[in-house]
């Protein structure tokens, strides 16, 4: 998935339409791509929807959604230790280096 088209959904996710927060955003996703990678999920693909719910959560997380920021962080910590404890995600046992 391009940038563009991530940061379309981003938006949407987030309900934030101006324009200006853009840069922001686009900012935190690579930000949330490089905090799996640290965890051991080997090279995450934007266009995989577990991915995309990491983004979504992260993002969330990130930029204060409500009074949910605490709620939304746990969430994206719990799939990213399981993205990275997963052969498919980090290269063990089992990896298929794609998704069906």
């Amino acid at each position: 998935m391009v940038v563009n088209e991530l940061l379309k959904e981003a938006k949407l996710w987030l309900r934030k339409s101006k324009p200006a927060l853009d840069s922001e955003i686009i900012q935190t996703m690579s930000a949330c791509l490089l905090d799996l990678r640290k965890t051991g999920v080997h090279d995450p693909d934007p266009s995989n929807p577990l991915i995309q719910q990491a983004i979504k959560l992260y993002l969330k997380a990130q930029f204060g959604y409500g009074d949910e920021s605490g709620r939304f962080n746990a969430a994206y910590e719990s799939l990213r230790d399981s993205l990275s404890l997963s052969g498919f995600y980090n290269e063990g046992e089992g990896c298929c280096g794609g998704y069906d």
